[in-house]
């Protein structure tokens, strides 16, 4: 019974893996046939046949993502004359662009969650559990969803849809297995700790440096220092990487791309050597230390997601109370009908 409890969690990830994939090559619409005409038909005729709902097979994110380009390809091509370019509809295009990029994005992301929460369990990494849990709760929602979606498609007379149906259904029946699976083996014993430790204690390798007391003049001089850095990072970083997002897009975004990538790779480099365990190989302690700079990307998403919206509501709630002491004051007083006649 055990090694089949162990042994689904480690399948799941293959079967929402596979879910993400599925999400972009394929998308359903939920479309209504057209309203019936008064001229036609009778009131009875309304009343006893409604407008039907359908859902349409379409394509995917990537597939939208291309024939988005396309068209916005098309029509900035310059055979168009000047004036009857539609500036408003590829503006519009591009917007819808960028979302449909950002959600491909988000599916990459959940397609290396899905392999981060794999290799974590499989080793025992400590960082495992809060992975596995992100995973299959969001993984549980998902399925369900998708299982409704094709009972609702193999009701109309669809066939094919009950076989997505049994997938997806399996699927969340093993996300909910799976919950409850991890949460059983949280005693046993674990490997990586060194990661913690380093991460928690020496801020990724790097020693703490002893303080000492500075003289006023050597405040002044790094006073100093740091607003010559910041003129020279703005006029020779910041500036050029705002002119070359403003009017390069697709460069700018390759150069982002490539910088957090190597960024990445440094930081797998140094978890590997840091905190990779000697009866592991190489490659084993690498591929745990790309989990585990995602569980970083994810933890530090979340504590920044949170202070940002305690921020929004703190300064929310004292505007509030500002526009509520303002209220009462002109309810009781005329400070402010006297301040307005000068």
């Amino acid at each position: 019974m055990k090694k089949h409890q162990r042994l689904i969690p480690i399948l799941t990830p293959f079967f929402l893996l596979v879910l993400a994939f599925h999400s972009m090559l394929i998308d359903y619409e939920l479309s209504v046939s057209e309203p019936i005409s008064f001229s036609s038909v009778t009131e009875e005729t309304i009343n006893s046949e409604p407008p039907k709902q359908t859902i349409e097979i379409k394509r995917g994110v990537w597939f939208r993502i291309d024939y988005l380009s396309h068209m916005i390809r098309e029509l900035q091509t310059e055979e168009l004359p000047i004036d009857t370019t539609p500036e408003e509809s590829i503006e519009t295009l591009k917007r819808i662009l960028i979302g449909q990029r950002i959600l491909f994005f988000i599916l990459i992301f959940y397609v290396l969650l899905c392999f981060s929460a794999f290799i974590s369990y499989l080793y025992r990494a400590w960082f495992y559990l809060p992975l596995n849990r992100g995973l299959f709760w969001f993984g549980t929602v998902w399925t369900l969803q998708q299982s409704l979606v094709h009972l609702r498609i193999g009701s109309e007379g669809q066939t094919w849809a009950w076989i997505g149906f049994v997938f997806f259904l399996t699927s969340f029946v093993l996300c909910v297995l799976s919950s409850i699976y991890i949460e059983k083996g949280k005693k046993e014993p674990q490997s990586f700790e060194t990661l913690k430790h380093s991460s928690a204690l020496e801020e990724e390798g790097r020693a703490p440096v002893p303080t000492s007391r500075a003289s006023y003049l050597k405040l002044l001089v790094h006073f100093l220092v740091i607003i010559l850095v910041g003129v020279l990072i703005g006029n020779f970083i910041y500036i050029p990487l705002f002119l070359l997002q403003k009017y390069y897009v697709t460069e700018f975004g390759i150069f982002i791309l490539s910088l957090l990538g190597l960024l990445s790779a440094f930081y797998i480099y140094n978890y590997s050597k840091v905190g990779g365990e000697k009866q592991f190989s190489s490659l084993q302690n690498t591929l745990v230390s790309i989990s585990y700079l995602q569980f970083r990307f994810l933890r530090n998403g979340f504590l920044g997601v949170f202070g940002l919206i305690l921020v929004v509501f703190f300064v929310t709630f004292l505007f509030s109370l500002l526009l509520f002491n303002i209220d009462i004051l002109q309810m009781n007083t005329s400070l402010l009908e006297k301040g307005t006649e000068f």
